[in-house]
Order: structure tokens, then sequence, then C-alpha cells
């Protein structure tokens, strides 16, 4: 007689495959609180270069949880040097942070950690709905003439901003809207994906300019620092932190 084993096993395999496909997937990912999220990057500058960030978020959520405003960034903008094969890098500061949550005050700080920082705040779980955090803080040491950016660049390199011009670097802490007003004229807004290779973007609108978010990745990667070229004397700015 022929043993029936072989198809009981066959048939006992389908069985499982079959409960298995039924089961449902979603268990393998937890589910998503957020259902939509808008940040937006107001930088103020001063006459002297210096200036602050005030980053605004609202979103709403479907489930509780708690959430963080900030995040980690390098200190150091890359300064475009083709001759060497380290390049300079400008090393800014950031400090004053303030954040709050629901106009709520939230604990904020800095914390550097060798050529990064951390800034901003955490919160506590948080109930479903509509949300807004603020988190305020100061960047100095930020800005170059724009002669120094433009010998780096080489002979050929466009004048941006002219002779007296001042180049401010800029790096947002999360994908968003940048909103950029000055105290001093702005001539040009680039986003540059690693210096020197950067593309003019956003739109000037009155004396303010602002950038889309979708002007801060280039295909899929978030993009160095935002450009930011004045019309202002370099006199006025403090000695800049350039190491390699």
């Amino acid at each position: 007689m022929v043993s029936t084993l072989p198809a009981l096993i066959l048939s006992a395999a389908a069985v499982v495959m079959i409960v298995v496909g039924l089961l449902p997937r979603g268990a393998d990912a937890a589910p998503n609180p957020m259902r939509s999220k808008k940040a937006t990057h107001t930088v103020s500058i001063a006459a002297d270069g210096s200036y602050t960030v005030r980053m605004d978020t609202q979103f709403d959520l479907a489930l509780p949880t708690s959430w963080t405003f900030g995040g980690e960034i390098y200190d150091g903008f890359r300064l475009p040097d083709t001759e060497s094969p380290l390049p300079p890098h400008l090393r800014a500061e950031y400090s004053q942070p303030q954040g709050s949550i629901d106009s709520a005050p939230g604990d904020s700080g800095v914390d550097k950690h060798l050529h990064s920082v951390d800034i901003g705040f955490s919160t506590g779980e948080l109930d479903p709905g509509l949300h807004r955090g603020v988190l305020d803080y100061a960047v100095s040491g930020a800005a170059v003439p724009a002669q120094t950016v433009r010998e780096e660049n080489g002979p050929e390199a466009e004048d941006a901003g002219g002779e007296s011009g001042v180049v401010v670097y800029f790096r947002p802490l999360d994908r968003g809207e940048v909103i950029i007003e000055s105290e001093v004229p702005i001539t040009g807004v680039d986003c540059e994906e690693l210096a020197p290779h950067g593309q003019p973007c956003g739109e000037r609108a009155g004396e303010r300019w602002t950038v889309d978010g979708e002007d801060l990745l280039r295909d899929g990667q978030s993009i160095d620092a935002v450009r930011i070229t004045l019309d202002a004397d370099p006199r006025e700015l403090a000695d800049p932190v350039i190491d390699p």
C-alpha cells in the first residue's frame, strides 16, 4: 500500500501558509502617531551677521505620544576651497535656547558634542489633536566677508554682493519653509548642496526672502546649508573662527 504521509505533510504545510497569509501584517511596525506636520524657520539677521531663529512646528497627533523639538546639527559650515584636500570650516556658536509647547515653557538647552550641537527640548506624552511647539535660539560666528567666499571659489566666481558683501550661513533643524529677514538688504540666497556647489533658491517677498521646504532637498538628500548674501560692510563682522 502506498504511504499517504507525504501527501499529509504537503496538506499541513498548505494550511499553515494560508493561516499565516490571513494574519494581520500591522504587527511588524508601530502605527504612525502623526497625521500632519508643518515646520517654519524664521531667520532674523542683524547687520553684524549674527541672527536669531524661531522654529515653529505645528502638528496633529492621532495617538498619544512624546515629541522632540529641534535636533542635532553640525556646528561648522564648509567653506569653498578648491585647493585644499581638507576644506576649511567656519565654526558657529548656538546659544540662548527657549522653547514652549502649546504656550507652556519647555526646558530647552544646547549640548555640544565635538563638532555638532544638540539643540531643543523634549515633551512628555501629548494627547491626540493639534499642538504647536516653538524653539528660539541665537547663532553667531556664521558669517564671513563675501570676498573670502569669492577668493576660495576661484577668480571666475560670480561677484555676489559686491566688495562690501557679507555671506551668512544657516542650516535648518527640520525640513520646512524658511523665512529670512535682515536689517540690511539681501542680495541673494542659495541652497548649497556642498560648497562651493549651490543653486539660487527661494523668492523675494517684500523685505523678506522665502525658501520652500522642497528647495531644502537635492536628489532626496538634505542640503548642507542656506547661503545668504547681504549688502553689508564686512568690517562689522567679528573675526570668524575657521579651521580645517
